[in-house]
């Protein structure tokens, strides 16, 4: 898709993997990305969409809706979901389309992530753009421990998926209180979705740490990103996994 702002961008989609820690691929979530028409810039969705006008957001949500289905066999062979990520101008496009939210509605495996920076999250179910998609779709929650906001959309049982933060993580992963801290968010948060994703784990040696807990999900750099065309490789449960496996 080429999108025309002060200069032209075009997108190219990727994957990137959640993986249990027993190394099953549990889903996807799909980064969209912008790269300029004349120079090798590239940025990521959630810096160039809010600057989209109407028709672009449409534009950009077709572009991923058609991906979807065009790999829709492999999702639902896979029992996987797959997010995407979308703000609150997409989130009112979605909801403000008949057609965008019938299309989008038909794709059982489809996931919608949001950021903690998500406008008035700490409203919860009072939230109207977040209670309506909630009732329509799975949604995700990134960046969970950000300290954008309250836990209050958490515990009104909005989410399917929770994401913690990986700076979160990767500044308290290496302190003696980790165990107690991540136990005490684990049991609060368990009751309130069906699956907890750890992220920012990008060594072996803090990878081995959090196999110890309750997660449903890890998404590392240690398992890298594919495009559209390499998406069975996903399958492949990574070797960092499969050594434990063996164990």
């Amino acid at each position: 898709m080429n999108i025309f702002l002060e200069a032209d961008y075009k997108t190219y989609t990727a994957f990137c993997p959640v993986y249990s820690p027993g190394g099953l691929l549990t889903s996807v979530e799909m980064l969209t990305h912008f790269t300029h028409a004349s120079i090798n810039v590239a940025m990521p969705q959630d810096i160039l969409t809010p600057l989209l006008n109407d028709r672009q957001r449409v534009l950009l949500l077709q572009e991923q809706i058609n991906i979807v289905e065009k790999h829709y066999e492999f999702f639902n062979d896979n029992d996987l979901k797959v997010a995407i990520n979308i703000d609150q101008p997409l989130a009112e496009t979605i909801l403000g389309s008949e057609f965008i939210l019938k299309k989008m509605c038909q794709l059982d495996c489809l996931e919608l992530e949001i950021s903690e920076s998500f406008p008035d999250l700490t409203l919860g179910k009072n939230n109207n753009f977040l209670q309506a998609l909630s009732e329509k779709f799975n949604l995700s929650l990134n960046n969970y421990g950000a300290g954008k906001a309250t836990s209050k959309a958490v515990f009104d049982d909005l989410f399917y998926r929770i994401k913690l933060d990986k700076a979160f993580i990767q500044h308290n992963i290496k302190r003696l209180s980790f165990h107690p801290f991540i136990s005490a968010i684990l049991d609060h948060i368990k009751p309130h979705c069906q699956e907890i994703v750890v992220q920012g784990v990008d060594d072996m040696p803090g990878l081995q740490v959090v196999r110890d807990y309750a997660f449903d999900g890890i998404q590392s750099a240690l398992f890298p990103t594919v495009n559209e065309d390499a998406l069975t490789h996903l399958t492949v449960p990574p070797y960092q996994l499969r050594e434990r496996m063996l164990q």
